[in-house]
């Protein structure tokens, strides 16, 4: 089981990368997948620019790195879910950790972790990262 307690109540800071300083959400993202042995590329973008970040996020649903898991299991663990915060845009990334807990960060909340479930009317889908950097 890998330890993600610590990064609990952490400081959200847009294009954070740094557990000590703060991390946005897919400097979270990084940083789990870093705990888990694995890598997944950096995305440069600004927290708030929600356009670009979804066109970011379509472009890489798109390519070959990245397997959609429709029915995530426990053995898919972790898994990149991208979530929809804002009405037309998809805006927000966090790790399913369990079948049904994410953890994630915020500007609002720093890095908590939420019920898959509550969160479902904003989740776009689960991800895996099938090539290494």
């Amino acid at each position: 089981m890998v330890n993600l307690r610590d990064l609990i109540g952490g400081r959200f800071v847009n294009g954070g990368r740094s557990v000590s300083t703060g991390m946005d959400c897919w400097g979270l993202v990084m940083e789990v997948f870093r705990r888990y042995g694995m890598g997944v590329p950096d995305f440069t973008v600004d927290a708030f620019a929600f356009r670009n970040i979804n066109k970011l996020a379509v472009r890489s649903m798109e390519a070959t790195v990245w397997e959609e898991v429709r029915n995530p299991q426990q053995e898919d663990l972790p898994l990149v879910v991208l979530m929809r915060m804002h009405p037309e845009f998809i805006t927000h990334a966090g790790v399913l950790i369990d079948i049904n807990r994410i953890i994630h960060t915020t500007r609002g909340t720093g890095v908590i972790t939420s019920r898959a479930t509550a969160l479902k009317s904003r989740i776009i889908g689960y991800y895996k990262y099938v090539k290494d950097n």
